[in-house]
C-alpha cells in the first residue's frame, strides 16, 4: 500500500491555494464565497490512516516567525473562514509563540471538534514560557506537553501529535512507546515526526505505526527527494506534509530584496533570505508570473499546483510499484 499525502500550506496563502487542488470547486475571482476546497487524501494507512483536506492550513505565522501578523479577531476570522471553505487540517506547536499560537488556534477552532482537526507539535524545550533551544522528548516531558496542549488547544483529544525535532538524548523507541500509551489512554489519536532520517523514521514506526512525516519541500527546497524520505514513507504507507511548500512566502511574490524582517519575530533572517539571495533568486518567481499570467494563475497557486500534482504523481507510481 502506497503512502497518501497532503500538504499545509503557509498563513498567507492560504486563501489563494483554493483554486489548486484536485477536485477543487471554484468560482469566478469575483466570486470569492463560492470558492472552496472539496478534494481530500489520507494521510498514512491502516489503524493510522487520517483523512483531511488536500490544503491544510499552517497557523505558525498568526504569531510566531513571520514579522508583522494580524490582530487576534482578524486572525480568529481567517481560521474560522478557511475552515468554511473546506479545510479540515491545521498546524501548530507548542514553540509557535511560544504558547500563544496554540492558545489562539483554540480559541478559534476549540469548538469545532469533529469538524476540523488540529494537530500540534511537541519536542522543543519551552520553560516558563521561553525557549530554550533544546530538546527535550523524555516520556515525562511528553506527557506534561500533551496535557498542556490539550488545555490550550480546547480540547479533550489531539488528533496528531508531532515530534517536531529529534532528541538525540531520548531514543525514539522511548518516544515512540509514550506516545502510544498516550493513545490507548485516548488523549491522542494518531502521531507523527518532523525533519528525521529514513532509519529514525524506521525505528519509530517499528515501535507505533507512524501517520506522517513532515519536511520542507518546495521548488527551492527537494531534498526529500533524494535523502530517502519520500522513499521510506511510501514503503511504509506513511503520509508526508510538506511545510513551507512556498519556501516562506517567497514563491509568492511577497519579498523581495527591499524586505525588511522583524529582527525579533522573523526566522527567515537565519535561513539565507538576504538582499543579496533574494535579489539573484527572484527569477525564479519571475518565470512563475510569467508562466502563470497566461493560464490566469497566480505565482502562489502555481506553487501550490506544482506541490500537490508532484506528490500525487509520486504516490500513483508508488501504488503501481506495491
Amino acid at each position: 500500500m502506497g503512502a497518501a499525502l497532503a500538504v499545509s500550506p503557509a498563513l498567507d496563502k492560504a486563501q489563494a491555494a483554493t483554486r489548486v487542488a484536485a477536485g477543487n470547486k471554484t468560482a469566478p475571482a469575483g466570486d470569492a464565497k463560492a470558492a472552496a476546497i472539496t478534494a481530500r487524501r489520507t494521510l498514512g494507512t491502516g489503524k493510522a490512516a487520517f483523512k483531511v483536506s488536500a490544503l491544510g492550513f499552517g497557523v505558525m505565522g498568526m504569531t510566531y516567525n513571520r514579522s508583522w501578523h494580524p490582530d487576534k479577531k482578524q486572525c480568529v476570522r481567517l481560521l474560522r473562514e478557511a475552515m468554511d471553505r473546506g479545510v479540515t487540517l491545521f498546524d501548530t506547536a507548542i514553540i509557535y509563540g511560544p504558547l500563544n499560537n496554540e492558545e489562539l488556534t483554540g480559541e478559534a477552532l476549540g469548538e469545532f471538534r469533529g469538524k476540523v482537526n488540529v494537530t500540534t507539535k511537541f519536542g522543543h524545550e519551552v520553560i516558563n514560557g521561553k525557549a530554550t533551544g533544546r530538546q527535550d522528548s523524555r516520556p515525562a516531558t511528553i506527557r506534561r506537553y500533551c496535557e498542556e496542549s490539550l488545555k490550550r488547544l480546547r480540547t479533550d483529544v489531539i488528533p496528531m501529535f508531532y515530534q517536531h525535532r529529534f532528541d538525540p538524548n531520548t531514543p525514539v523507541e522511548d518516544v515512540a512507546g509514550t506516545i502510544a500509551d498516550l493513545i490507548k489512554e485516548g488523549k491522542v489519536l494518531r502521531w507523527g515526526m518532523c525533519e528525521v532520517s529514513p532509519d529514525t523514521i524506521r525505528k519509530a514506526h517499528a515501535v507505533y505505526p507512524l501517520t506522517a512525516i513532515q519536511s520542507e519541500y518546495h521548488l527551492m527546497h527537494r531534498d526529500v527527494e533524494k535523502n530517502g524520505v519520500l522513499d521510506v514513507c511510501r514503503e511504509l504507507g506513511i503520509g508526508f506534509v510538506p511545510y513551507s511548500p512556498m519556501n516562506r512566502g517567497f514563491l509568492g511574490g511577497d519579498l523581495n530584496e527591499y524586505t525588511e524582517f522583524d529582527p525579533h519575530n522573523d526566522n527567515r533572517t537565519t535561513h539565507g533570505f538576504t538582499p543579496e539571495a533574494m535579489r539573484a533568486n527572484y527569477r525564479i518567481v519571475n518565470v512563475l508570473q510569467r508562466f502563470g499570467r497566461e493560464r490566469g494563475m497566480t505565482a502562489a497557486q502555481l506553487a501550490l499546483g506544482w506541490l500537490l500534482q508532484l506528490l500525487q504523481v509520486w504516490l500513483t507510481i508508488g501504488n503501481k510499484r506495491q
